[in-house]
């Protein structure tokens, strides 16, 4: 008789262990999920509204650098000496006063750390625009109201910012930019001539024909800027046989464009995909987008997860076109449809770097700053998915003659190379 009291007591004790089990599960799953996983929100400033005084600059500097050594994945592969890098950019610290000299030297640091996916977030001035650079000389693309405006025009070449040589300027101001390979970053220290953290103008000289023309650029926050929205697809028929579609973009709602656009073009026996103006996005995007063009099925390179061609998959012959603009997702498209041996690529390497896992750290002073947290990898077939651009079938770069003709290179001998 006394044992069922007993028996009562201990199933008690036991539902009680049990809640207490799955209460501690569900709160641990509840802390990974919200504490440990998330990703940090970045917040951007300008220079001149930094969120902290110059006081605070060595204290904000000493907790970047302690994340940075935490978190910073790269160093080894990189060669770098993290210790003795971060104690060379603290001891400047003492030498600077102002936020614009803060804000320069955090470029710089992050620069330095030799990762196209290292930098901090800073606001910038800007007149809106991406140069052509072909052989080191910088030419003005298509300008937009505000360039044009202030007196600049399509293929004007630049040869001085602020009084200085335009490759003297880019030497100098390489720095500042953030990138995995040097032409990348050559690159886009010729995209920051039309940049600045704190300037709102930029004063530029072009070489028009003959004459020599000096020019007072308006540099605008981003959101006075003229409308530059990406689209994230186009296509078109070049001719009877060949198709092309321009994939500018891996973030969301490509998919979707993509599709429209691929439904225009597929029943054509040969394609050309562009994506030299695609800086990435989500390399899960890029994935799907890979199913559409592989015949068997084959791992991812960033997280092995198999691809299987969709049921509509082109059969026709696909070349592929790329620059040093291609980046991160993009990049990691670029390598699946590489290793899946049923592309050609044409034109200049890639950035050389698919990401790493970055990940984006804020400060207690709220500076915001973002680096790869992965260890280097490579692709299933033994491609480094960092440090080296994507090297194409075909090395084909822009001439300065086809430019000011009007005529794409690199798409013209895509088109070449499929009508043999």
């Amino acid at each position: 008789m006394k044992s069922k009291p007993i028996v009562k007591t201990l199933l008690r004790i036991l539902l009680v262990l049990v809640a207490l089990v799955l209460f501690t599960f569900a709160g641990l799953i509840v802390y990974f999920k919200f504490f440990y996983s998330s990703e940090t929100t970045a917040e951007s400033y300008y220079v001149e509204n930094l969120p902290l005084k110059s006081d605070s600059f060595s204290d904000d500097f000493h907790e970047i650098t302690e994340i940075v050594k935490d978190n910073y994945s790269l160093c080894k592969s990189k060669h770098l000496n993290i210790d003795s890098l971060c104690d060379s950019y603290s001891a400047r610290i003492g030498h600077i006063s102002t936020s614009k000299e803060y804000g320069e030297l955090l470029q710089e640091f992050f620069a330095s750390l030799k990762v196209g996916h290292s930098f901090v977030y800073l606001k910038k001035y800007s007149a809106g625009m991406i140069p052509v650079l072909i052989n080191d000389s910088v030419f003005i693309n298509k300008p937009n109201k505000l360039m044009t405006e202030a007196g600049l025009m399509d293929k004007d070449r630049v040869i001085a910012v602020e009084g200085e040589p335009v490759a003297e300027w880019m030497n100098r101001n390489e720095k500042y930019v953030s990138a995995s390979t040097s032409h990348n970053r050559r690159l886009f220290t010729s995209v920051d001539i039309f940049n600045s953290l704190s300037d709102t103008v930029r004063n530029i000289t072009v070489c028009r024909g003959i004459d020599t023309i000096k020019v007072e650029l308006p540099l605008l926050p981003n959101d006075k800027l003229p409308s530059n929205a990406i689209v994230e697809t186009s296509s078109k028929r070049l001719n009877d046989s060949i198709g092309y579609i321009a994939i500018n973009t891996m973030m969301d709602g490509v998919l979707e464009s993509f599709i429209s656009d691929f439904n225009k073009v597929r029943n054509l026996p040969n394609l050309i995909i562009d994506v030299r103006n695609n800086e990435g996005g989500n390399s899960g995007n890029g994935r799907e987008l890979c199913r559409y063009f592989i015949h068997h099925d084959q791992p991812h390179c960033i997280d092995n997860k198999i691809m299987s061609p969709m049921d509509n998959a082109y059969q026709g012959k696909v070349i592929l076109l790329t620059s040093p603009m291609t980046f991160s997702a993009a990049e990691s498209f670029v390598i699946d449809m590489k290793e899946s041996g049923d592309v050609i690529l044409v034109g200049e390497p890639t950035a050389g770097d698919t990401g790493n896992h970055p990940q984006t750290f804020r400060t207690s002073n709220g500076i915001s700053f973002r680096i790869p947290t992965a260890a280097p990898s490579v692709s299933p077939k033994g491609f480094p998915l960092e440090g080296i651009g994507i090297v194409p079938d075909y090395n084909i770069t822009q001439t300065v003659s086809d430019y000011f003709n009007d005529k794409d290179t690199q798409l013209e001998f895509a088109i070449d190379y499929l009508n043999r």
